[in-house]
């Protein structure tokens, strides 16, 4: 998908790194992602909701974890007048685990919330393939439901969402994993710890860091190729999962092949958060990376994350199982096939010849648009220009229907109705004309 960067104009201004302007013939392509993440939340009757974009920094440290890589450097931070700390969110579960909190445990706790959202989310990362500092993701949260038929619900409508979208199954791999519950994952960090403190010489400062704060789990999810390397040997995470936990696992997997959704297990897949339990899971581009350069590319990604809610202050002695998924627009974009995407349809265009005939179009185009009629009026000037070269141009600016104007026509009451595909013309009335580009 073609960008378009801001550039220096003539009174110095210019948009900032990792941003973009999305004019309207690439927004069309984020306009068609939404329709069909909105289709496919309908089938699966999930509610939108929306959060704000900006949070206390401390809904993102306390959910996303502090030694994640988005908190520690992603995040885009400032003080308010008061003194508070205020990020941009740069993921959209912990504000709506926060709205949550808010509610309270009534809301909570009734029957199981679906919901989704979608809107801008901000890093402060070096821009990437399909990756900016600021970037639209969807995403779809179940709240409330622990049974394992929830994940694999989940799942299904994140593919179901990739293939409604037109990506070819054969494009991408449905990757998925388990962390097990908080003591599974509390014995694999005891693993990992004495693992990385044989190897802490030859880590990445960054990775010693996160050895020392007592997170090794996190240096798994590490992108510097020595500690990948180091990695390669770490003990898996399988040793640590608890004999219920793996249950569930094997429940969860047998239901992705009750729905027949392919998948691919991978011991290695952790995820980048620290609220995630149990079923992690990715769907990731395959493909030629010497033809697209796409392989491996992560397009969506989510799991259950039982507890958030609880840990971000919800009083409330029960935990609050949850289970969700997001996906980043710009990513999505890029694997669609340009004809893929709607084109908008052009407006009914008003031409003509004659005295005074531009003031008609306009009361006429006011009339269209009154009746639902999208109607414009593309020749500013009627009076000079001759009737053959405003047809030229409202075939190139793609109007199929156009309505001309003339003396005769607008003394009458009449106009002419004009079919460009295929050369059909006929005469109507006013009222008529609407009913016939209403039922078009």
């Amino acid at each position: 998908m073609k960008r378009f960067y801001s550039t220096i104009s003539s009174n110095g201004i210019i948009g900032i790194k990792g941003t973009h302007d999305i004019f309207p013939t690439q927004k069309n392509g984020y306009q068609y992602v939404n329709d069909v993440g909105r289709r496919v939340a309908q089938l699966y009757n999930f509610k939108e909701i929306s959060t704000p974009i900006i949070e206390y920094t401390n809904t993102f440290v306390r959910s996303v974890g502090e030694d994640s890589d988005i908190v520690m450097k992603e995040m885009f931070s400032f003080n308010d007048k008061t003194g508070k700390s205020i990020s941009l969110r740069p993921e959209g579960t912990a504000g709506l685990m926060r709205a949550i909190v808010n509610q309270g445990s009534t809301f909570a706790h009734s029957a199981p919330q679906r919901l989704f959202y979608t809107g801008p989310m901000f890093r402060y990362e070096s821009p990437q393939k399909g990756r900016s500092r600021q970037f639209e993701q969807f995403g779809a949260e179940l709240i409330g439901d622990p049974r394992y038929q929830s994940d694999v619900e989940i799942i299904d409508m994140a593919c179901t969402f990739i293939q409604t979208l037109g990506i070819e199954k054969s494009k991408v791999t449905l990757k998925i994993n388990t962390l097990g519950d908080k003591q599974s994952i509390d014995n694999y960090n005891q693993l990992l710890t004495g693992y990385f403190t044989k190897h802490k010489d030859h880590l990445s400062n960054l990775s010693k860091n996160r050895l020392e704060r007592g997170n090794p789990l996190r240096i798994l999810d590490s992108k510097d190729a020595k500690d990948r390397e180091i990695c390669r040997d770490a003990p898996t995470l399988l040793n640590s999962i608890c004999t219920e936990s793996s249950t569930r696992f094997t429940n969860v997997l047998k239901g992705l092949e009750l729905l027949n959704i392919p998948y691919q297990l991978d011991n290695s897949l952790v995820r980048g958060l620290d609220y995630y339990r149990h079923t992690i899971f990715e769907l990731c581009v395959n493909g030629d990376p010497n033809k697209d350069g796409e392989l491996g590319l992560t397009v969506l990604g989510g799991g259950r994350y039982d507890g958030l809610a609880n840990e971000m202050g919800l009083n409330d002695s029960n935990i609050l199982p949850s289970m969700g998924w997001a996906a980043g627009i710009e990513r999505l974009i890029m694997l669609l096939d340009p004809n893929q995407i709607p084109k908008p349809s052009q407006p009914v265009a008003i031409v003509g010849t004659g005295a005074d005939v531009s003031s008609w179009a306009l009361k006429l185009c006011k009339q269209l648009r009154m009746a639902d009629v999208p109607a414009i009026v593309p020749i500013p000037d009627m009076e000079n220009e001759s009737l053959s070269k405003q047809l030229k141009k409202c075939i190139k600016l793609g109007s199929r229907y156009v309505i001309i104007l003339g003396s005769d026509e607008m003394s009458s009451g009449t106009i002419k109705l004009k079919d460009t595909n295929s050369g059909e013309q006929n005469t109507y009335t006013i009222d008529e004309c609407i009913l016939k580009l209403k039922n078009k």
